[in-house]
């Protein structure tokens, strides 16, 4: 049991564990950082050291606070020999969360004496902990919970953060509202609140989305009521911090589902029973007869579509959509002279960037920002483009790609989670290796040339997707989970 702590980086993370450290048993005894602007300055009370002030102190337990697995690896390396850590002496950031709270006396004390009324039906609880925005995983949450509701199974809730949202006629009375603190990340004032609705809806069964205040609120009131309880656990993305935190939570979750087969074998792969790990597609707007258009006049631009978030990034740091490596893409079609237009529908805060990139190199003819992008007009949008562009470092399995795919645009992206179930290259489109920007703008060109092809591959790419995307499957496998 650690009794004192060193934490290891000076950011967000870290003065969220300084503040729910205050209130437990643990101990801080040093707050270092390797970067030396930050030295004598404080986080939540705490001096911020040099790495060389943990050589005093070979006894206590060191928690790397950074999330990206390379940086965490990357100080395991550069002071081993400093610190003589080993795997003893290193606790993970959210082992440590565990911890805290699973081994702290007032929550044990408030759970047991909490008065239960177990009820009923068994109720199901889905987590949009932050907020009712229109993402892909809320988009999908909500289009489950109306699903099931549609199949009377009235005791499905949505635990959402008490924001002001559009929230369709079909959820209203099924959406529980918590007031959650989003700026300070598993504060015991979220998790009291949590654990409480949670406690209220006994039995239940809590489908998560990410390793976030729900599951640690939902895994407490586990360990004190554990007939009573299950979490399932969806995992949406497949880069390895992900993973990374479902290692660390891995004694919370029940059951494992990932958005495509490639997640379902990384978790079988990492160590998890396979028969606690499934896959699904998430289901989304497929007409089942594909009528449209296509850019086969040579006059005219091919019409290339982006939908998502853009991202920030710069030269030391990418992110995961890499718009950098779509600028740069762009720029190898402009020094081609290929014919084209591009779309991008989303927002985020990389756009000023983009555009201050696409005004100095005299894109701005070429590009056009249309902002978010309504959900109910996003196959519109789809429709009017020839090809799907996505340069993303990882992906759970894209919605927006298959949304492409079921409205005829030909995918042209990077090989993450999911393209090879649903993408046959150069059959129904194409998938370059991650990062190569050069082969994208290859096969970008060669359809711009080769126009005949784009109704030939778009038909063969909505044909692919179309019975992956109907809802009734879809409930029919969640009610098979939920309610076996």
């Amino acid at each position: 049991m650690v009794r004192e702590v060193i934490l290891y980086g000076a950011g967000k993370r870290c003065r969220a564990l300084c503040e729910i450290l205050k209130w437990s048993d643990v101990s801080v005894v040093a707050v270092i950082d390797s970067d030396e602007k930050k030295w004598g300055k404080e986080i939540s009370g705490y001096p911020i050291q040099p790495p060389k002030e943990a050589e005093k102190l070979q006894n206590v337990s060191v928690c790397i606070t950074m999330s990206n697995p390379e940086a965490v690896e990357q100080i395991r390396r550069q002071y081993q020999d400093l610190f003589y850590w080993n795997s003893i002496k290193e606790i993970g950031f959210y082992d440590l969360i565990l911890e805290i709270y699973r081994d702290h006396s007032k929550i044990r004390r408030w759970i047991t004496e909490y008065t239960i009324n177990t009820q009923k039906e068994e109720t199901v609880l889905f987590d949009c902990y932050q907020g009712l925005v229109l993402g892909g995983v809320e988009s999908w949450t909500m289009d489950i919970c109306k699903a099931l509701l549609s199949r009377g199974r009235k005791s499905t809730y949505i635990i959402s953060d008490g924001g002001t949202y559009d929230i369709e006629e079909d959820l209203l009375g099924h959406i529980i509202d918590v007031d959650i603190n989003h700026d300070m990340r598993f504060v015991p004032s979220s998790i009291w609140k949590l654990a409480e609705v949670i406690l209220i809806k006994l039995p239940c069964k809590v489908v998560t989305c990410s390793t976030d205040e729900v599951m640690l609120a939902a895994y407490l009131v586990k360990c004190f009521y554990p007939d009573q309880i299950k979490i399932i656990s969806v995992i949406h993305n497949s880069c390895e911090a992900v993973y990374d935190a479902y290692r660390d939570f891995r004694e919370c979750t029940d059951i494992y589902i990932g958005v495509s087969q490639d997640i379902r074998n990384d978790m079988i792969q990492d160590g998890v029973a396979p028969e606690l790990v499934y896959s699904m597609t998430c289901p989304f707007a497929c007409k089942k007869t594909l009528v449209r258009s296509y850019t086969e006049d040579y006059d005219q631009p091919i019409r290339i579509g982006y939908a998502g978030r853009i991202d920030h990034w710069s030269e030391r740091e990418h992110s995961q959509k890499r718009m950098d490596l779509l600028l740069k893409c762009i720029r190898i079609l402009e020094q081609r002279k290929v014919n084209y237009m591009v779309e991008l529908a989303g927002d985020g805060p990389g756009r000023p960037q983009m555009e201050q990139y696409m005004y100095e190199h005299n894109l701005n003819k070429r590009i056009r920002f249309l902002g978010r992008v309504k959900r109910t007009e996003i196959s519109a949008f789809w429709h009017r483009q020839d090809i799907c562009i996505n340069l993303a470092d990882y992906e759970g399995r894209s919605i927006s790609i298959i949304e492409a795919m079921g409205n005829g645009a030909v995918p042209v992206v990077t090989e993450t989670s999911g393209t090879r179930e649903d993408i046959t290259d150069g059959v129904n489109g194409y998938r370059v290796p991650v990062g190569d920007f050069v082969s994208a703008a290859d096969r970008i060109e060669y359809l711009a040339s080769h126009r005949e092809y784009l109704r030939k591959m778009g038909e063969s790419a909505h044909g692919a997707v179309y019975p992956k995307s109907l809802m009734e499957p879809h409930v029919n496998f969640w009610e098979e989970i939920l309610f076996p």
